[in-house]
C-alpha cells in the first residue's frame, strides 16, 4: 500500500476541544478534521476529499496562556479592530459581543508524524504541493505555523510491530490490538462537516488515545512502514 507520510513541527499549538466554553482546552494531539482541514487547505480544494489518516506524535510540555475571548451574540457583526492597549480604548458593543478572559491551553514543541492515504493522483499532488509552498501553513490556530521536516511516500504492509513510537490515535474497532493494563483514553474526534439549514453538524470518530511505547498484542499483525505503527482513521 502506497502512502504519503509527513513529519511536522509546531513551536506551540492549541487543537480546540468543542464545547470548551470556560477553559480553552486543547486535544493531544491534531483531531481528524485539523488535519484533514490542512491538507485541503494545501490542495487548495473546493469540495471535500475522502482520504485516511494515521495521526501520531509528542509534544515537550503543556502550558497555559490567559487571552481575551470575544462572544458573539449576531450570526452577522462587523469587523473588530484591536485597541487593547491604548489610552482611548472604546467600550465593547455589548448588543452585538462580550468579552471575557480566559485560559487556554498550548502545546508546546509538537511533533507530528501523518500518514496519508487516499487516490493516488490526490497523493501526488499533495508531495508536489508541500515541496513547493507559496505562503506558511497552520495546524489548529492560525498563529501556530508548522515546519515541514518530512514528505515521504513509503509502501505500508501488515506486519508484528512490538509497540507505538508516539502518543498515537487508534480507532476503537482496533482496541483489541493494543495490550493495556490500566485504562484507556477514549476521544471523540470530529471527523467531517454538512451544511445543514446554514450550519455546519458534524460527524464523529471514536479513538483510543495510545501513550507512546504502548505494546502491541503479542503475534498480531498491523499495518506498518518498517518504522511506526499505522492506525488509518476513514474519511
Amino acid at each position: 500500500m502506497k502512502l504519503l507520510r509527513l513529519k511536522i513541527f509546531q513551536e506551540t499549538a492549541c487543537y480546540l476541544k468543542p464545547f470548551a466554553f470556560k477553559v480553552g482546552e486543547t486535544f493531544p494531539l491534531a483531531p481528524f478534521s485539523t488535519v484533514k482541514g490542512m491538507l485541503h487547505a494545501v490542495l487548495d480544494a473546493k469540495e471535500y476529499i475522502p482520504m485516511n489518516i494515521s495521526i501520531q506524535g509528542q509534544s515537550e510540555s503543556f502550558v497555559i496562556d490567559y487571552q481575551k475571548k470575544y462572544m458573539y451574540k449576531k450570526l452577522e457583526v462587523p469587523p473588530i479592530v484591536t485597541t487593547a492597549g491604548l489610552r482611548e480604548e472604546p467600550e465593547p458593543d455589548t448588543s452585538v459581543y462580550s468579552t471575557m478572559p480566559m485560559y487556554q491551553h498550548l502545546l508546546f514543541n509538537v511533533e507530528h508524524v501523518i500518514h496519508v492515504e487516499a487516490e493516488e493522483a490526490i497523493l501526488n499532488a499533495l508531495y508536489e504541493k508541500l515541496h513547493h509552498l507559496n505562503t506558511t501553513l497552520s495546524l489548529g490556530r492560525w498563529e501556530d505555523l508548522v515546519r515541514i521536516d518530512e514528505v515521504t511516500f513509503v509502501e505500508a504492509s501488515e506486519q508484528i510491530f512490538e509497540a507505538t513510537v508516539y502518543n498515537q490515535y487508534v480507532p476503537v474497532e482496533h482496541e483489541d490490538v493494543l495490550f493495556v493494563t490500566g485504562h484507556l483514553a477514549y476521544y471523540r474526534l470530529p471527523r467531517k462537516y454538512t451544511i445543514v439549514n446554514g450550519r455546519r453538524e458534524w460527524d464523529y470518530t471514536v479513538v483510543i488515545y495510545a501513550l507512546k511505547d504502548t505494546l502491541i498484542s503479542e503475534d498480531t499483525c498491523v499495518l506498518t512502514d518498517g518504522s511506526y505503527s499505522i492506525f488509518l482513521m476513514k474519511g
